[in-house]
């Protein structure tokens, strides 16, 4: 496929972004020339820049779900990126174009089917954010993540791909170092995650249950995030049988050394440690866009490796419980888990994606 070109968009967090830079990776590798498009001074920016993928800059900010000034610039930003994007693309000359969602992808995809370019999507969550609804009608295929997704999209153009999720961290097969870290091997071990930034949600709720947890001779692995990092660690860095950080580069080797995990029902999270064969109590973050992580976590709890502790109902107490309850079966659960698409999702959209276009 030399000399075919592809435009693609996303933004707003890394649950976009990654699966972009995922497919693009594959699709270089094919020879096509990718030109990825997104906001100024952004996340997509950083991350198309250390992947070596060409990037185009336009200005479109979201529409916020509650009532600020920013809504008033709102109808003008969106008019000109759009005909910012319709430059881009004019100029770029795509063969197609690839939305993987957030804010930044909409105006960019809706200037391709100005274009009449072909327009594929990929949706992440088990129910699709507004980008990929209002797209949808002009795509070619739309890629899902999430096999309930399928309710609320277009079924004469649905591909059920899995998620394209970090191979550094799915290809590791090594385990983190214990004794670096004061912890024992053969220990079983429980995880606490609010991603890179930090549930203080989460936080607050694991804090009082830790020496229960510790006197069942159960270890703590504790990804406290940046933003409460200050707040907890000093309460816990001198505890035996705790290893508490900010962020960390050994995700992978982290997945390979526990039996269960306390998460927020992010998507690409949850691809990992389903990958990974992770038994998980899963707290869906109740402000994401259309309660998605409700229904992200739903599809897991269906197939009986997850838990759902709704925050509103979230206490010390009841994360306790439902714990003990996992730990107490947790080779049982282990069990549930069959094979997921999700490791070679990148790789099989791409060859899709390209097979369309070859007809």
């Amino acid at each position: 496929m030399k000399n075919k070109k592809i435009i693609i968009a996303a933004g707003g967090t890394g649950g976009h972004i990654i699966p972009a830079i995922s497919i693009a990776k594959e699709l270089m590798k094919e020879g096509v020339q990718i030109l990825f498009v997104g906001n100024r001074n952004s996340m997509e920016q950083k991350l198309a820049m250390e992947n070596n993928i060409d990037f185009a800059e336009i200005n479109v900010q979201k529409f916020y779900r509650k009532l600020t000034f920013a809504h008033f610039k709102f109808p003008f930003k969106l008019i000109k990126s759009i005909l910012d994007s319709k430059k881009i693309i004019r100029n770029f000359k795509p063969d197609a174009f690839l939305g993987t969602g957030g804010f930044v992808s909409g105006p960019v995809g809706y200037a391709a089917h100005l274009q009449k370019i072909p327009i594929f999507l990929q949706e992440q969550n088990s129910y699709p954010g507004a980008t990929t609804k209002i797209l949808s009608k002009y795509a070619v295929k739309i890629f899902l993540g999430n096999f309930k997704a399928k309710k609320y999209l277009p079924s004469n153009k649905l591909v059920f791909s899995g998620n394209p999720i970090n191979q550094t961290v799915i290809s590791e097969t090594t385990e983190i170092d214990y004794a670096k870290y004061g912890l024992k091997k053969d220990v079983t071990k429980i995880f606490l995650t609010g991603g890179s930034q930090g549930s203080v949600v989460l936080n607050k709720a694991f804090l009082p249950i830790i020496d229960d947890i510790l006197k069942k001779d159960f270890e703590i692995i504790w990804q406290i995030g940046k933003h409460s990092f200050d707040e907890f660690y000093p309460k816990v860095k001198d505890i035996k049988g705790v290893y508490a950080f900010d962020f960390t580069n050994e995700m992978g080797k982290i997945y390979n050394s526990v039996d269960i995990a306390i998460a927020r029902a992010g998507a690409l999270s949850l691809a990992e440690m389903e990958t990974k064969k992770i038994p998980v109590i899963l707290i869906p973050l109740p402000s994401a866009a259309e309660n998605h992580q409700y229904f992200n976590a739903l599809e897991l709890k269906e197939k009986n490796v997850a838990e759902i502790i709704e925050q509103k109902d979230l206490d010390s107490e009841i994360l306790k419980n439902t714990l003990f309850k996992m730990l107490d079966k947790i080779n049982e659960i282990k069990d549930n888990f069959t094979s997921t698409v999700h490791t070679n999702a990148a790789e099989n959209i791409a060859e899709h994606l390209l097979r369309n276009l070859g007809k």
